[in-house]
Protein backbone atom coordinates (compact mmCIF):
# COMPACT_ATOMS: atom_id res chain seq x y z
CA UNK A 1 0.00 0.00 0.00
CA UNK A 2 1.32 3.70 -1.29
CA UNK A 3 2.07 6.03 2.33
CA UNK A 4 -0.23 8.75 0.82
CA UNK A 5 -3.18 5.83 0.50
CA UNK A 6 -1.99 4.09 4.07
CA UNK A 7 -2.58 8.05 5.35
CA UNK A 8 -5.93 8.12 3.73
CA UNK A 9 -7.07 5.39 5.26
CA UNK A 10 -5.90 5.91 8.80
CA UNK A 11 -7.65 9.69 8.31
CA UNK A 12 -11.22 8.21 7.71
CA UNK A 13 -10.47 5.29 10.14
CA UNK A 14 -10.25 7.93 12.69
CA UNK A 15 -13.01 10.73 11.23
CA UNK A 16 -15.48 7.19 11.39
CA UNK A 17 -14.13 5.96 14.89
CA UNK A 18 -14.48 9.67 15.95
CA UNK A 19 -17.96 10.38 15.02
CA UNK A 20 -19.55 7.14 16.26
CA UNK A 21 -17.54 7.85 19.32
CA UNK A 22 -19.28 11.74 20.01
CA UNK A 23 -22.50 10.01 18.48
CA UNK A 24 -22.13 7.56 21.72
CA UNK A 25 -21.43 10.00 24.20
CA UNK A 26 -24.27 12.72 22.93
CA UNK A 27 -26.73 9.47 23.13
CA UNK A 28 -25.62 8.32 26.42
CA UNK A 29 -26.24 11.81 27.97
CA UNK A 30 -29.56 12.21 26.24
CA UNK A 31 -30.95 9.39 26.81
CA UNK A 32 -28.99 7.33 30.09
CA UNK A 33 -31.71 5.10 30.31
CA UNK A 34 -32.14 3.93 26.92
CA UNK A 35 -28.55 3.61 26.46
CA UNK A 36 -27.65 1.60 28.88
CA UNK A 37 -30.66 -0.86 28.16
CA UNK A 38 -29.25 -1.21 25.02
CA UNK A 39 -25.73 -1.47 25.34
CA UNK A 40 -26.94 -4.33 28.36
CA UNK A 41 -27.96 -6.03 25.30
CA UNK A 42 -25.50 -5.80 23.26
CA UNK A 43 -23.06 -7.38 26.22
CA UNK A 44 -25.64 -10.15 26.80
CA UNK A 45 -25.12 -11.57 22.98
CA UNK A 46 -21.76 -10.89 23.51
CA UNK A 47 -21.25 -12.70 26.75
CA UNK A 48 -23.37 -15.71 25.83
CA UNK A 49 -23.15 -16.39 21.93
CA UNK A 50 -19.86 -14.69 21.03
CA UNK A 51 -17.73 -14.81 23.70
CA UNK A 52 -17.89 -18.66 24.50
CA UNK A 53 -18.08 -19.55 20.69
CA UNK A 54 -15.06 -17.99 19.71
CA UNK A 55 -12.50 -18.08 22.43
CA UNK A 56 -11.18 -21.66 22.78
CA UNK A 57 -10.61 -20.91 19.22
CA UNK A 58 -8.79 -17.91 19.06
CA UNK A 59 -6.35 -19.06 21.77
CA UNK A 60 -5.99 -22.54 19.63
CA UNK A 61 -5.23 -20.41 16.09
CA UNK A 62 -2.60 -18.22 17.97
CA UNK A 63 -0.96 -21.73 19.17
CA UNK A 64 -1.21 -23.99 16.21
CA UNK A 65 0.59 -21.32 14.70
CA UNK A 66 3.50 -20.79 16.83
CA UNK A 67 3.18 -24.90 16.78
CA UNK A 68 3.64 -24.57 13.19
CA UNK A 69 0.33 -27.23 12.78
CA UNK A 70 -1.55 -24.44 10.59
CA UNK A 71 1.38 -23.97 7.92
CA UNK A 72 2.09 -27.77 7.83
CA UNK A 73 -2.25 -28.77 7.52
CA UNK A 74 -2.08 -25.50 4.60
CA UNK A 75 0.46 -27.55 2.76
CA UNK A 76 -2.15 -30.38 2.53
CA UNK A 77 -5.17 -28.21 1.53
CA UNK A 78 -2.89 -26.24 -0.79
CA UNK A 79 -4.57 -28.60 -3.99
CA UNK A 80 -8.40 -28.36 -2.38
CA UNK A 81 -8.17 -24.96 -2.14
CA UNK A 82 -6.03 -23.78 -5.48
CA UNK A 83 -8.30 -25.31 -7.17
CA UNK A 84 -11.61 -23.87 -5.81
CA UNK A 85 -11.12 -20.42 -4.70
CA UNK A 86 -7.55 -19.80 -5.82
CA UNK A 87 -6.39 -19.73 -2.21
CA UNK A 88 -3.39 -21.37 -0.76
CA UNK A 89 -3.68 -24.07 1.80
CA UNK A 90 -2.77 -22.50 4.51
CA UNK A 91 -6.45 -20.54 3.91
CA UNK A 92 -8.17 -23.59 4.54
CA UNK A 93 -8.09 -23.16 8.25
CA UNK A 94 -9.67 -19.38 8.20
CA UNK A 95 -12.47 -20.93 5.91
CA UNK A 96 -13.20 -23.78 8.34
CA UNK A 97 -13.42 -21.51 11.51
CA UNK A 98 -15.28 -19.23 9.86
CA UNK A 99 -17.83 -21.76 8.42
CA UNK A 100 -18.44 -23.48 12.16
CA UNK A 101 -17.09 -20.85 14.19
CA UNK A 102 -18.61 -17.79 12.76
CA UNK A 103 -17.78 -14.51 12.19
CA UNK A 104 -15.54 -12.42 12.63
CA UNK A 105 -13.38 -15.29 13.29
CA UNK A 106 -12.27 -16.18 10.19
CA UNK A 107 -11.56 -12.44 9.07
CA UNK A 108 -9.33 -12.19 12.77
CA UNK A 109 -7.25 -15.88 11.46
CA UNK A 110 -7.19 -14.19 8.32
CA UNK A 111 -5.24 -10.84 9.38
CA UNK A 112 -2.73 -13.12 11.28
CA UNK A 113 -2.23 -15.38 8.66
CA UNK A 114 -1.25 -12.36 6.49
CA UNK A 115 0.40 -10.96 9.63
CA UNK A 116 2.61 -13.63 9.66
CA UNK A 117 3.56 -13.33 6.08
CA UNK A 118 1.35 -16.74 5.12
CA UNK A 119 -0.76 -15.13 2.77
CA UNK A 120 -0.29 -12.45 0.37
CA UNK A 121 -2.32 -8.67 0.12
CA UNK A 122 -5.13 -10.15 -2.47
CA UNK A 123 -5.27 -13.53 -1.18
CA UNK A 124 -5.96 -11.97 2.24
CA UNK A 125 -8.72 -10.08 1.14
CA UNK A 126 -10.37 -12.68 -0.97
CA UNK A 127 -10.08 -15.25 2.20
CA UNK A 128 -11.78 -12.42 4.58
CA UNK A 129 -14.70 -11.96 2.22
CA UNK A 130 -14.72 -15.86 1.76
CA UNK A 131 -14.74 -16.72 5.50
CA UNK A 132 -17.24 -14.10 6.70
CA UNK A 133 -20.09 -16.58 7.12
CA UNK A 134 -22.66 -17.32 10.05
CA UNK A 135 -22.11 -20.62 11.80
CA UNK A 136 -24.64 -23.61 12.10
CA UNK A 137 -24.77 -23.06 15.69
CA UNK A 138 -26.13 -19.32 15.15
CA UNK A 139 -28.50 -20.33 12.40
CA UNK A 140 -29.96 -23.37 13.26
CA UNK A 141 -30.13 -22.95 17.16
CA UNK A 142 -30.38 -19.39 17.79
CA UNK A 143 -32.40 -18.42 14.51
CA UNK A 144 -34.08 -21.48 13.65
CA UNK A 145 -34.86 -23.00 16.82
CA UNK A 146 -34.42 -19.37 19.93
CA UNK A 147 -36.04 -17.00 17.01
CA UNK A 148 -38.53 -18.50 14.49
CA UNK A 149 -39.11 -21.79 16.69
CA UNK A 150 -38.57 -23.86 14.23
CA UNK A 151 -35.32 -26.65 12.97
CA UNK A 152 -36.32 -26.74 9.39
CA UNK A 153 -36.05 -23.07 9.19
CA UNK A 154 -33.09 -22.81 10.44
CA UNK A 155 -31.90 -25.85 8.48
CA UNK A 156 -32.93 -23.82 5.35
CA UNK A 157 -31.25 -20.51 6.17
CA UNK A 158 -28.03 -22.98 6.88
CA UNK A 159 -28.10 -24.49 3.33
CA UNK A 160 -28.91 -21.28 1.53
CA UNK A 161 -26.29 -18.99 3.64
CA UNK A 162 -23.04 -21.63 3.13
CA UNK A 163 -24.22 -22.61 -0.93
CA UNK A 164 -24.53 -18.26 -2.07
CA UNK A 165 -21.07 -18.15 -0.02
CA UNK A 166 -19.53 -20.89 -2.12
CA UNK A 167 -21.20 -18.95 -5.29
CA UNK A 168 -19.80 -15.21 -3.66
CA UNK A 169 -16.39 -16.23 -3.21
CA UNK A 170 -15.74 -18.13 -6.61
CA UNK A 171 -17.20 -15.20 -8.39
CA UNK A 172 -15.03 -12.80 -6.28
CA UNK A 173 -12.33 -14.45 -8.16
CA UNK A 174 -12.87 -12.76 -11.25
CA UNK A 175 -12.91 -9.16 -9.66
CA UNK A 176 -11.10 -6.32 -10.80
CA UNK A 177 -7.58 -5.97 -8.58
CA UNK A 178 -6.27 -3.13 -10.76
CA UNK A 179 -4.18 -0.96 -8.19
CA UNK A 180 -4.04 -3.67 -5.81
CA UNK A 181 -0.61 -4.34 -3.79
CA UNK A 182 -1.08 -8.21 -4.78
CA UNK A 183 2.20 -8.69 -3.44
CA UNK A 184 2.52 -12.76 -2.72
CA UNK A 185 4.81 -13.29 0.09
CA UNK A 186 7.15 -16.66 -0.74
CA UNK A 187 5.46 -18.71 1.90
CA UNK A 188 1.94 -18.37 0.48
CA UNK A 189 3.55 -19.75 -3.03
CA UNK A 190 1.84 -23.43 -4.31
CA UNK A 191 4.04 -26.30 -2.74
CA UNK A 192 5.42 -28.74 -5.28
CA UNK A 193 4.33 -32.05 -5.33
CA UNK A 194 7.55 -34.14 -5.75
CA UNK A 195 7.44 -36.10 -3.19
CA UNK A 196 5.24 -36.90 -0.47
CA UNK A 197 2.95 -34.05 0.55
CA UNK A 198 2.51 -35.24 3.72
CA UNK A 199 6.22 -35.13 4.64
CA UNK A 200 6.21 -31.62 3.25
CA UNK A 201 3.98 -30.63 5.49
CA UNK A 202 5.88 -32.13 8.67
CA UNK A 203 8.52 -30.42 7.44
CA UNK A 204 6.41 -27.04 6.87
CA UNK A 205 5.48 -27.68 10.45
CA UNK A 206 8.79 -28.12 11.81
CA UNK A 207 10.84 -25.10 10.02
CA UNK A 208 7.87 -23.06 10.94
CA UNK A 209 7.93 -23.89 14.97
CA UNK A 210 11.47 -23.36 15.04
CA UNK A 211 11.16 -19.76 13.26
CA UNK A 212 8.50 -18.87 15.89
CA UNK A 213 10.75 -19.95 18.65
CA UNK A 214 8.71 -19.54 21.54
CA UNK A 215 8.35 -21.63 24.52
CA UNK A 216 5.15 -23.50 25.39
CA UNK A 217 4.21 -20.88 28.70
CA UNK A 218 5.60 -17.70 26.73
CA UNK A 219 3.21 -18.82 23.32
CA UNK A 220 0.16 -20.02 25.51
CA UNK A 221 0.61 -16.35 27.80
CA UNK A 222 0.71 -14.73 24.10
CA UNK A 223 -2.45 -16.82 22.94
CA UNK A 224 -4.83 -16.07 25.64
CA UNK A 225 -3.56 -12.21 25.97
CA UNK A 226 -4.73 -11.64 22.23
CA UNK A 227 -7.55 -13.75 22.08
CA UNK A 228 -8.85 -12.16 25.23
CA UNK A 229 -8.31 -8.68 23.90
CA UNK A 230 -9.96 -9.25 20.42
CA UNK A 231 -12.53 -10.43 21.99
CA UNK A 232 -13.27 -7.31 24.22
CA UNK A 233 -13.08 -5.42 20.61
CA UNK A 234 -15.55 -7.31 19.62
CA UNK A 235 -17.91 -6.95 22.64
CA UNK A 236 -17.60 -2.57 22.79
CA UNK A 237 -18.36 -2.96 18.72
CA UNK A 238 -21.47 -4.80 19.30
CA UNK A 239 -22.34 -2.14 22.87
CA UNK A 240 -21.53 0.73 20.28
CA UNK A 241 -23.63 -0.65 17.85
CA UNK A 242 -26.70 -1.60 20.17
CA UNK A 243 -27.02 2.12 21.46
CA UNK A 244 -26.98 3.62 18.07
CA UNK A 245 -29.79 0.86 16.98
CA UNK A 246 -31.89 2.45 20.04
CA UNK A 247 -31.16 6.25 19.42
CA UNK A 248 -31.91 5.98 15.97
CA UNK A 249 -35.03 4.23 17.17
CA UNK A 250 -35.84 6.61 20.01
CA UNK A 251 -35.00 9.98 17.43
CA UNK A 252 -37.39 8.16 14.49
CA UNK A 253 -34.91 8.42 12.33
CA UNK A 254 -36.70 5.33 10.83
CA UNK A 255 -39.36 7.11 9.05
CA UNK A 256 -37.41 8.49 6.97
CA UNK A 257 -36.51 5.06 5.27
CA UNK A 258 -40.15 4.51 4.73
CA UNK A 259 -40.90 5.66 1.38
CA UNK A 260 -37.64 3.81 0.45
CA UNK A 261 -38.28 0.14 2.37
CA UNK A 262 -41.89 0.36 0.94
CA UNK A 263 -40.32 0.63 -2.83
CA UNK A 264 -38.09 -2.15 -2.68
CA UNK A 265 -40.51 -4.58 -1.18
CA UNK A 266 -43.98 -3.45 -2.80
CA UNK A 267 -41.63 -5.75 -5.37
CA UNK A 268 -42.52 -9.10 -3.41
CA UNK A 269 -45.60 -7.77 -2.44
CA UNK A 270 -45.36 -6.96 0.99
CA UNK A 271 -46.84 -3.61 2.43
CA UNK A 272 -45.57 -3.22 6.03
CA UNK A 273 -44.11 -0.89 7.42
CA UNK A 274 -40.53 -2.91 8.05
CA UNK A 275 -38.08 0.07 8.84
CA UNK A 276 -37.37 -0.65 12.16
CA UNK A 277 -35.94 -4.38 11.00
CA UNK A 278 -33.99 -2.77 7.74
CA UNK A 279 -32.21 -0.65 10.48
CA UNK A 280 -31.09 -3.38 12.75
CA UNK A 281 -30.76 -6.09 10.21
CA UNK A 282 -27.76 -3.16 8.60
CA UNK A 283 -26.72 -2.54 11.88
CA UNK A 284 -26.16 -5.58 14.06
CA UNK A 285 -26.96 -8.92 12.48
CA UNK A 286 -27.89 -10.59 16.17
CA UNK A 287 -30.40 -8.73 16.70
CA UNK A 288 -31.68 -8.10 13.15
CA UNK A 289 -32.14 -11.36 12.58
CA UNK A 290 -34.40 -11.67 16.35
CA UNK A 291 -36.56 -8.39 14.79
CA UNK A 292 -37.03 -10.07 11.47
CA UNK A 293 -38.20 -13.06 12.91
CA UNK A 294 -40.69 -10.81 14.99
CA UNK A 295 -41.73 -8.70 12.47
CA UNK A 296 -45.81 -8.52 12.19
CA UNK A 297 -47.69 -8.55 8.80
CA UNK A 298 -45.23 -10.80 6.59
CA UNK A 299 -45.84 -14.18 5.11
CA UNK A 300 -43.47 -16.47 5.62
CA UNK A 301 -41.45 -16.52 2.54
CA UNK A 302 -40.75 -12.71 2.32
CA UNK A 303 -39.81 -12.83 5.72
CA UNK A 304 -37.14 -15.67 5.19
CA UNK A 305 -35.58 -14.05 2.13
CA UNK A 306 -34.83 -11.12 3.96
CA UNK A 307 -33.70 -13.27 6.49
CA UNK A 308 -31.08 -14.65 4.50
CA UNK A 309 -30.67 -11.11 2.66
CA UNK A 310 -29.61 -9.48 5.92
CA UNK A 311 -27.38 -12.57 7.31
CA UNK A 312 -25.70 -12.40 3.78
CA UNK A 313 -25.02 -8.74 4.53
CA UNK A 314 -23.98 -9.48 8.16
CA UNK A 315 -24.09 -6.27 9.54
CA UNK A 316 -22.39 -2.58 9.95
CA UNK A 317 -21.12 -3.67 13.63
CA UNK A 318 -19.25 -7.08 11.94
CA UNK A 319 -18.10 -4.90 9.15
CA UNK A 320 -16.24 -2.45 11.16
CA UNK A 321 -14.87 -5.66 13.54
CA UNK A 322 -13.32 -6.62 10.14
CA UNK A 323 -11.73 -3.34 9.50
CA UNK A 324 -10.59 -2.86 12.93
CA UNK A 325 -8.92 -6.32 12.26
CA UNK A 326 -7.66 -5.44 9.45
CA UNK A 327 -5.83 -2.51 10.18
CA UNK A 328 -2.09 -3.77 9.88
CA UNK A 329 -2.65 -5.63 6.93
CA UNK A 330 -3.29 -3.97 2.88
CA UNK A 331 -6.95 -5.33 2.72
CA UNK A 332 -9.54 -2.96 1.19
CA UNK A 333 -12.89 -2.60 2.29
CA UNK A 334 -14.36 -2.06 -0.52
CA UNK A 335 -13.55 -5.55 -2.04
CA UNK A 336 -15.24 -6.97 1.70
CA UNK A 337 -18.55 -4.38 0.97
CA UNK A 338 -18.74 -5.46 -2.41
CA UNK A 339 -19.21 -9.25 -1.34
CA UNK A 340 -21.92 -8.54 1.10
CA UNK A 341 -23.85 -7.02 -0.92
CA UNK A 342 -23.11 -9.93 -3.66
CA UNK A 343 -23.76 -12.32 -0.64
CA UNK A 344 -26.93 -10.57 0.27
CA UNK A 345 -28.73 -10.35 -3.25
CA UNK A 346 -27.53 -14.18 -3.98
CA UNK A 347 -29.33 -15.10 -0.38
CA UNK A 348 -32.58 -13.11 -1.02
CA UNK A 349 -32.79 -14.80 -4.68
CA UNK A 350 -31.68 -18.15 -3.85
CA UNK A 351 -34.31 -18.60 -0.82
CA UNK A 352 -36.92 -17.34 -3.19
CA UNK A 353 -36.20 -19.68 -6.38
CA UNK A 354 -35.23 -22.79 -3.91
CA UNK A 355 -38.20 -22.41 -1.15
CA UNK A 356 -40.43 -25.22 -2.55
CA UNK A 357 -37.88 -27.69 -3.28
CA UNK A 358 -35.98 -27.05 0.28
CA UNK A 359 -39.24 -27.62 1.81
CA UNK A 360 -40.18 -30.50 -0.25
CA UNK A 361 -36.76 -32.11 0.64
CA UNK A 362 -36.95 -31.17 4.57
CA UNK A 363 -40.76 -32.41 4.77
CA UNK A 364 -41.74 -34.53 7.77
CA UNK A 365 -38.11 -34.38 9.02
CA UNK A 366 -36.73 -33.55 12.38
CA UNK A 367 -33.51 -34.07 13.50
CA UNK A 368 -33.88 -35.80 16.98
CA UNK A 369 -30.83 -33.74 18.51
CA UNK A 370 -32.57 -30.79 17.68
CA UNK A 371 -36.27 -31.09 19.63
CA UNK A 372 -36.43 -28.42 22.23
CA UNK A 373 -39.31 -29.95 23.90
CA UNK A 374 -38.05 -33.07 25.56
CA UNK A 375 -36.07 -30.80 28.58
CA UNK A 376 -35.81 -27.88 30.81
CA UNK A 377 -32.63 -27.90 30.17
CA UNK A 378 -32.62 -27.98 26.09
CA UNK A 379 -35.36 -25.14 26.27
CA UNK A 380 -32.77 -22.67 28.18
CA UNK A 381 -30.27 -23.78 26.04
CA UNK A 382 -31.58 -23.49 22.86
CA UNK A 383 -33.51 -20.32 23.85
CA UNK A 384 -32.82 -16.71 22.52
CA UNK A 385 -30.79 -14.87 23.99
CA UNK A 386 -32.90 -11.76 24.22
CA UNK A 387 -34.83 -14.20 26.53
CA UNK A 388 -31.76 -16.06 28.62
CA UNK A 389 -30.62 -18.94 26.69
CA UNK A 390 -26.58 -19.67 26.14
CA UNK A 391 -24.26 -21.55 24.04
CA UNK A 392 -21.64 -21.97 26.93
CA UNK A 393 -22.19 -25.73 27.01
CA UNK A 394 -22.31 -26.33 22.87
CA UNK A 395 -18.46 -25.05 22.55
CA UNK A 396 -17.31 -28.44 23.00
CA UNK A 397 -19.33 -30.01 20.27
CA UNK A 398 -18.65 -27.03 17.97
CA UNK A 399 -15.37 -27.95 18.40
CA UNK A 400 -16.03 -31.26 17.02
CA UNK A 401 -17.96 -30.32 13.90
CA UNK A 402 -14.67 -28.25 13.24
CA UNK A 403 -12.35 -31.14 13.21
CA UNK A 404 -14.79 -33.38 11.40
CA UNK A 405 -15.07 -30.63 8.82
CA UNK A 406 -11.35 -30.36 8.40
CA UNK A 407 -10.43 -34.02 8.55
CA UNK A 408 -13.31 -34.08 5.53
CA UNK A 409 -11.23 -31.07 3.35
CA UNK A 410 -7.72 -32.96 4.20
CA UNK A 411 -9.20 -36.24 2.93
CA UNK A 412 -10.80 -34.30 -0.32
CA UNK A 413 -7.51 -32.58 -0.34
CA UNK A 414 -5.35 -36.02 -0.78
CA UNK A 415 -7.29 -37.56 -3.44
CA UNK A 416 -6.64 -34.08 -5.49
CA UNK A 417 -2.81 -34.21 -5.07
CA UNK A 418 -3.16 -37.67 -5.92
CA UNK A 419 -4.75 -37.28 -9.22
CA UNK A 420 -3.14 -34.44 -9.95
CA UNK A 421 0.00 -36.56 -9.72
CA UNK A 422 -1.27 -38.98 -12.02
CA UNK A 423 -2.33 -36.74 -14.36
CA UNK A 424 1.13 -35.20 -14.77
Amino acid sequence: MQPSQASAKLKLMTLVLGALTALVVVSIILFPDKAFQSSLEGLTIWWKLVFPALLPFLIMTELLIGFGVIQGTGVLLDPLMRIIFRLPGVSGWALASGLIVGFPSGAKITATLREKKLISGLETERLTALSHLCSPLFLVMVVGIGFLHSAKLGIILAIVHYVTAAITGILMRFSKTTGHPSDASPESAAPKLSGSIWKLALSTMRQAYLHDGRAFGKLLGDAVISSVQTLMVIGGYMMIFSVLINVITITRFTDTLKPLTSFLLSFINVHTDTSPQWIMGLMEIHLGAYSWSQAQGLSLLPQMALISAFLGWGGLSAHAQVIGFHQKTEARYRFFFQSRLLHAVLSFVCTIVFWKPMQYLLMDTEPSFLRTDQTSNANSLFASPMNGGSVWGLWGVTLVQFLLLLFALLIVSSFVSIFRKRAH
